[in-house]
């Protein structure tokens, strides 16, 4: 598939869409390590920071220089200063030697938003192509009360733009799931995906709600930090041992970087800045280390040293030690090629305490023993993100403690109707 979609890329910008726990992360990465192992750059940009991170790019507005512009014609307005003057030569001199952007949580970009980007690639010499990622049927972009400037201009979604049309990306969508092996709840999370509440949804999602039984300790999925924050630290405050805190380390920074975008980019972070461990406690891998650990994955801490955690994970010891991450942004080297360099470096074990986790923060990960607290659900797709995280229904329990679960799963599983019409008019190409 990967093969199939570089060929695509050579002549057309690419959709790459799917419901949660298909592999578009996967296949993602896979797609730019081909590119770069053929020494061709890719511009790897995401909608949040922890998109952004996730991929080891950067977020649009950084890249693009959007400053605080929210629509095309605030962006004009702060370009023509002449402050921006010199950033944007630089910028359209990397797009003009990049081969290939990728914009990770396509469903999370505004329709203002994409046609900026449009606007900043047809302003440059950039020849290559676009590969969106990510799925409209999961969460929405969040539109500032200013950012829809017409009158009449009630465009919200990415497909929504004149930018869209022009890019016209050849959409493939994966339907194979990877995250779960249970072929009915399978069925269930794609009915929820696009808004359907049968009885026979309804009722499957009921029965969640009513078995407490689990052989490990769950994690809690809640809608909200603070509820995190009480929950993680009640639990370990009730585990008998003392509290071992690793602070991250911040080994390099360069000091012409705003201490905002350094402070933005830590909190976009698959770490804690402070984490706190005890012996025993139970942990969630926050990052991918093939044949070790992945992300969403889970153990318990056996053993706490100066420079590692043991961990133990299925009955395997797990030597878990600091890991780098880079903030990058591209640049031009003395000779005017194209650079990634790093504006600063920050060490930390990649975990967490697994007790509770914002569905946000959830983001890519695979949890096989949880709690979807419902209670706060602000967004319509938040819900199926949230249950999307599951590896089997069987380690799923659905709380809500605010009245009857039947009535309010029919008013949280629903889709915007622009975003169902949208899937519907489009043919895709399936693999």
């Amino acid at each position: 598939m990967k093969s199939k979609i570089v060929e695509l890329l050579q002549s057309s910008n690419v959709f790459l869409t799917g419901g949660a726990g298909v592999g578009k992360s996967y296949l993602t990465r896979e797609i730019i390590s081909l590119y770069k192992q053929s020494a061709k750059h890719v511009i790897i940009l995401g909608s949040t920071g922890i998109s952004a991170v996730a991929l080891g790019g950067q977020t649009i507005h950084s890249f693009f220089n959007f400053s605080i512009a929210s629509s095309l014609e605030e962006l004009i307005r702060i370009d023509s200063k002449s402050s921006s003057k010199k950033k944007l030569k630089e910028l359209n001199e990397i797009l003009k030697q990049s081969d290939l952007i990728v914009i990770d949580e396509i469903s999370m970009v505004s329709s203002n938003l994409l046609d900026m980007i449009r606007y900043r690639v047809e302003s440059s010499a950039f020849s290559g192509s676009i590969l969106f990622v990510g799925d409209f049927f999961q969460l929405p972009p969040i539109i500032k009360q200013q950012e829809n400037s017409g009158l009449f201009d009630d465009r919200v979604y990415a497909f929504e733009s004149e930018a869209w049309r022009v890019f016209e990306p050849v959409i493939i969508e994966l339907k194979e799931m990877k995250r779960t092996k249970n072929r009915e709840f399978f069925n269930i999370l794609k009915m929820v995906r696009v808004g359907k509440k049968s009885e026979d949804v309804i009722e499957y999602l009921s029965k969640l709600s009513i078995k407490s039984d689990f052989e490990n300790e769950p994690t809690f999925l809640q809608g909200r930090n603070i509820e995190v924050s009480y929950i993680n630290n009640e639990k370990l405050t009730r585990l008998e041992g003392k509290v071992k805190l690793f602070e991250a380390i911040l080994d390099k920074e360069d000091k012409k970087v705003h201490p905002k975008k350094i402070t933005s980019w830590i909190n976009s972070l698959p770490i804690e800045k402070d984490l706190s461990l005890k012996v025993g406690a139970p942990i969630l891998f926050t990052y991918n280390n093939w044949g070790k650990f992945a992300n969403g994955e889970r153990g318990v801490v056996v053993d706490i040293l100066d420079d590692s955690i043991i961990v133990n994970k299925t009955g395997n010891l797990i030597k878990v030690e600091r890991r780098e991450f880079n903030l990058t942004e591209y640049s031009l080297d003395k000779n005017g090629e194209l650079k990634e360099e790093s504006l600063a470096t920050i060490s930390q074990f990649p975990l967490k305490l697994a007790y509770a986790i914002t569905i946000h923060k959830s983001q890519g990960m695979s949890i096989d023993s949880l709690v979807c607290n419902v209670d706060h659900i602000f967004t319509p797709s938040q819900f199926y993100v949230a249950i999307g995280r599951a590896v089997d229904p069987d380690t799923l329990f659905i709380e809500y403690r605010r009245g009857e679960l039947r009535s309010y799963l029919k008013s949280i599983i629903r889709v915007d109707d622009r975003v169902k019409a949208f899937y519907q008019s489009n043919q895709s190409i399936i693999p």
